[in-house]
């Protein structure tokens, strides 16, 4: 088995315990390795899987496989999986319910009055006229949708192909992505990035949201045309935004994002599997790899999730 980048390698601890049989490469040779039947990644460079000519399974540590599945010499054969724990969805669901929230009670209002000790009372919106619209409505878009909607506020999903099984009224495809747009007062983005959904949140698109609605990115970099959703804030027809990812990670200290004072930008810490349900999951994989039994959460590689 072969570990690849610090962020990967963090859990090798936790695999040694769990299986201390498992031989566990983090470094490849000049050459290549024929021992190596999966490796463990979140992203997998070009050249590496040439290089491992009996590779079976390319396992994520993350909850999307993009990583993976962007290497172009990856063959066709090898299997790839992803990350899915319990917890995950109401990670995610604690960090856009706080974004919402805070952007929904002013939160930066607030402390910019107790910075300046300013006794100002706040009108208090009520949440059951306000609509959240939920991009994505898989393992974690549908907890999301559960946990914000427990909060008072009206919430819709939106999924690219097919209808969910969801407790929130879901509209489907291009046909209806202009009427769940209209509807968003509070955007969120939980879309795996593939070739359909690169760009996909472009001006065009976003300029169908009403006028003052708030956009949370929390899904991949690409999905969202970033100058192009920074233009409608400057416009003054997006309130603002959170964006916990972009097209090019880290963001560049150059970046308008760090500066503009309707914007607010974190480090992709939205969410992470934790360690313990992801190494497990990892193991049982291997074990069913060589089982001949299905594998848990496997991606479908033409849909690219």
């Amino acid at each position: 088995m072969l570990l690849t980048s610090d962020f990967v390698t963090a859990r090798y601890e936790a695999l040694r315990k769990r299986a201390p049989d498992l031989q566990i490469v983090t470094e490849l040779g000049a050459g290549a390795d024929p021992d190596v039947t999966a490796l463990f990644a979140f992203k997998l460079p070009a050249g590496i899987a040439p290089r491992l000519p009996n590779l079976q399974l390319a396992a994520s540590v993350g909850a999307g496989a993009d990583g993976i599945l962007s290497a172009p010499d990856l063959p066709g054969h090898v299997k790839v999986t992803r990350a899915v724990e319990p917890g995950l969805g109401l990670s995610m669901a604690q960090y856009v319910s706080l974004q919402i929230l805070s952007h929904f009670r002013a939160l930066p209002q607030m402390q910019a009055q107790h910075a300046a000790g300013e006794w100002k009372r706040l009108p208090v919106p009520d949440a059951r006229d306000v609509t959240v619209g939920v991009m994505g409505l898989g393992a974690i878009g549908s907890v999301v949708a559960e946990v914000v909607g427990a909060l008072g506020f009206k919430v819709i999903g939106w999924t690219r192909s097919e209808a969910r099984a969801a407790r929130v009224p879901v509209f489907v495809g291009e046909g209806g992505m202009d009427a769940f747009l209209a509807r968003c007062d509070y955007l969120v983005c939980l879309l795996p990035i593939t070739a359909q959904t690169t760009g996909l949140l472009d001006r065009s698109r976003l300029s169908k949201l009403p006028t003052g609605s708030y956009v949370v990115n929390v899904a991949r970099g690409g999905i969202v045309v970033e100058q192009d959703l920074l233009a409608l804030v400057d416009e003054g027809h997006l309130g603002g935004a959170t964006f916990d990812v972009f097209a090019t990670e880290p963001l560049p200290p150059s970046s308008a994002f760090w500066r503009h004072d309707k914007v607010l930008v974190t480090p992709h810490i939205a969410a992470q599997p934790s360690v313990g349900p992801v190494v497990a999951q990892f193991i049982d994989n291997l074990r069913r790899l060589s089982q001949g039994e299905p594998l848990l959460d496997e991606v479908d590689r033409r849909l690219g999730y």
